[in-house]
């Protein structure tokens, strides 16, 4: 509308001008039409000026607007110029609305940016958030409180209050967690130190919360607390092992005996495939064990299921697939149920595929002495409920232990955390369900499902 409105203003214009000239030209044609003459030069004269300054009107809105942009100033108005003027008054107002967006974006971002900042120095929790050059970023009132300082420019100034306590911020690696214990106003403090590891403009921030753990636990708290920090190291193996068995074949069917890259057109469409769903099965795993680490960092809850109706046989072929490279390597016969059979369940994908991991890694474990090494999964339905069963013939558990298995931090492993089972029977009764086990000692071990 605004620039049909401009071809027709134009050519208005260019038709009255082109009259003037007809005029112009008709009288000085003809004797005594000085006055004709003149009056119509004049207004011919009148006319392109206001034709070009018309023209350029749009140029020097537009120019004024753009460089607003630039300069990231969104005070000007187009309000009034819109007021009592037709010339441009469409575009003029749809400016002003332009202008008015990028102000009302700007006071949101402000406020969004006081209310994050509102909330860092309301945390009770101390956090410093400082650049690869150890310059301090940010630093919330409870660091200060807790650190007995007035201010904090540099990481450096640390060193100063505890040395250690400077080694373990300096060290600690993104997505990591660490309990230490410091030394402040001569007061021995245990500190759990989390960290996230970010990249803004190109420049590497870290950011580290520090809690402090002597205020609300005591030495058995403190215990627990350490077993807690292992979990995660627990889920995030059993999530990295097939992602680096994944990636290890992939990498091998990409590469030739020498170590050199395989050229594209050698690779088969079985290897393709093969490629392919390795990759999807990494990914998908990686996005589960991304969920996994950011929501448990606080060690306090499980998140809430985003429950949708899943094949069950189809998340076991899944899985299946993601571990191929880890069975084959031990040479387990593993027997799964066929895809096509479906048996729908309505769980949180991501989470029982957790769930399942874990039993399938038990299994790999139980049977890693076997000659002969069987693990086989099933599922069934009677009434309303679906049962799927993980069975190995591994060494069995022994009966005054088997009550024990879900227990947090309870394990028969030298390595175990203790926390598999138990997340896996959190997990199974956040999903309305239960899992139960069956085992005989040199016979196998059962665990069954109930959705």
């Amino acid at each position: 509308m605004i620039f049909k409105n401009f071809r027709l203003k134009i050519i208005f214009r260019v038709i009255i001008l082109g009259i003037m000239i007809f005029l112009f030209i008709l009288s000085i044609n003809q004797e005594k039409w000085y006055v004709t003459s003149a009056v119509s030069f004049s207004l011919i004269i009148i006319l392109l000026i206001e034709l070009i300054y018309f023209i350029e009107s749009t140029n020097r809105e537009i120019g004024k607007f753009l460089l607003a942009i630039k300069h990231k100033d969104f005070s000007s108005t187009y309000a009034d110029s819109v007021q009592g003027s037709t010339s441009f008054s469409e575009l003029k107002q749809a400016l002003h609305e332009i202008t008015r967006e990028f102000q009302n974006v700007r006071i949101e971002k402000e406020l969004h940016y006081q209310y994050l900042l509102t909330v860092f120095e309301h945390s009770k929790s101390a956090i410093i958030c400082y650049s690869e050059t150890g310059h301090i970023e940010l630093v919330n009132q409870s660091t200060k409180t807790l650190l007995k300082l007035n201010k904090l420019t540099t990481i450096e100034e640390i060193k100063h209050i505890d040395e250690n306590l400077f080694i373990a911020i300096k060290g600690i690696r993104g997505d990591s967690e660490e309990i230490i214990k410091v030394n402040i106003d001569n007061r021995l403090i245990p500190l759990n130190l989390q960290c996230s590891v970010f990249k803004l403009k190109d420049v590497i921030y870290k950011m580290v919360s520090l809690h402090n753990l002597g205020e609300v636990l005591d030495n058995q708290e403190i215990e627990s607390w350490q077993k807690l920090i292992r979990i995660l190291n627990h889920e995030i193996m059993n999530s990295v092992t097939p992602i680096s068995s994944l990636s290890e074949a992939v990498n091998k069917m990409l590469s030739t005996k020498d170590g050199k890259r395989r050229p594209i057109k050698t690779i088969s469409d079985a290897e393709a495939d093969d490629i392919y769903d390795s990759l999807e099965t990494i990914e998908s795993r990686s996005k589960g064990l991304l969920k996994f680490v950011t929501t448990y960092k606080q060690l306090s809850k499980l998140p809430k299921p985003r429950l949708a109706e899943v094949n069950i046989n189809g998340l076991i072929n899944h899985i299946a697939t993601l571990m191929k490279p880890e069975l084959q390597k031990q040479k387990i016969n593993i027997q799964i149920p066929n895809i096509t059979q479906e048996a729908f369940v309505n769980i949180d994908s991501e989470m029982i595929e957790q769930v399942l991991i874990n039993l399938l890694l038990n299994a790999i474990e139980a049977i890693k002495n076997n000659d002969t090494k069987r693990i086989e999964f099933n599922t069934s339905k009677t009434g309303n409920s679906v049962f799927v069963s993980v069975s190995d013939n591994g060494c069995g558990i022994k009966s005054e232990v088997l009550d024990q298995i879900f227990i947090p931090f309870f394990t028969t492993k030298k390595e175990g955390s203790g926390i598999g089972l138990s997340l896996s029977r959190q997990i199974m009764l956040m999903h309305k369900g239960s899992i139960s086990v069956q085992s005989k000692v040199g016979s196998g071990t059962t665990f069954i499902l109930k959705f």
